[in-house]
């Protein structure tokens, strides 16, 4: 009877471990350590953060049109599991002149985290920044940033914590950020594109979209395959004028690239979807 007893402790114990390693593998039990985001500190913030970035790969991922306005180049990115959106990208360049990367981290709906890397280019060259925004209950409680001339050089580098004006930090507009970059993947609002005109050149052709607001974003989308409807569009393109289109395309090196009809490629996003 003891002896049966000791053999039922073994399997148990042993089974209470298997248990622990596998929730110890699982892709998330490193994100998951704390359940709330009241009582993070700015280290557990980046430590929560860095398991986020390593995890994107297993994350679902929706990338917004490029659009452009003069000069000005944008593009969103939205990585989220379970529809509940974990990292927000925002990538705008100033044609040579600069570009900034901004990157939203959220836990339980919580901002915590926005990390900002920009480029300016002068005289004397580049002028390379980064800086991390903390926050709390949607409250800034540190900034802090570092400043080189070189990728290289920046990384070297400490950050240096930002001092407050006031005893508080400005107030910054971080819900109006998160809805542009929805609105941009959705095609919404200021972003929602309609049909200008298909363009062809000796060795490119280009569907041309404008908001169908006055806000002054375009959206070129490089069609490298002719189907049906791109035969429309070339022949009648005054029927499509001012209309929204529901095609489909998909993101390669950067550029928007149609999916002809018949195409089974799915697109990372697309139109009037």
């Amino acid at each position: 009877m003891k002896t049966i007893h000791l053999l039922y402790l073994i399997f148990v114990l042993f089974t209470l471990q298997s248990c622990n390693n596998f929730k110890s593998k699982h892709p998330q039990a490193e994100i998951a350590n704390e359940d709330g985001a009241t009582g993070m500190t700015d280290k557990s913030i980046l430590i929560f953060a860095a398991a986020i970035d390593r995890q994107l790969n297993s994350f679902k991922k929706e990338i917004s049109l490029i659009y452009q306005s003069g000069d000005l180049s944008i593009y969103a990115e939205r990585y989220s599991e379970h529809n509940d959106g974990m990292l927000y990208k925002t990538s705008s360049s100033n044609g040579l002149i600069s570009n900034t990367v901004k990157s939203y981290y959220f836990k339980n709906d919580s901002l915590i985290l926005v990390k900002e890397r920009s480029k300016i280019m002068n005289e004397e060259g580049q002028i390379l920044k980064d800086t991390r925004t903390f926050l709390r209950n949607n409250i800034i409680f540190k900034i802090e940033n570092r400043t080189a001339a070189s990728p290289e050089a920046i990384r070297t580098l400490p950050y240096l914590l930002v001092q407050r004006s006031g005893n508080k930090y400005p107030d910054e507009n971080f819900v109006e950020d998160i809805k542009v970059i929805n609105d941009a993947i959705k095609g919404t609002d200021k972003f929602e594109m309609v049909f200008q005109n298909i363009t062809t050149y000796p060795d490119s052709r280009y569907i041309v979209l404008k908001s169908k607001k006055q806000s002054n974003y375009t959206a070129s989308i490089l069609v490298k395959t002719k189907d049906s409807f791109i035969d429309s569009l070339l022949n009648m393109p005054s029927v499509f004028k001012d209309e929204k289109l529901n095609i489909r395309w998909k993101i390669t090196d950067k550029d928007a690239v149609y999916v002809p009809v018949a195409d089974t490629i799915t697109s990372a996003s697309g139109l009037n979807k």
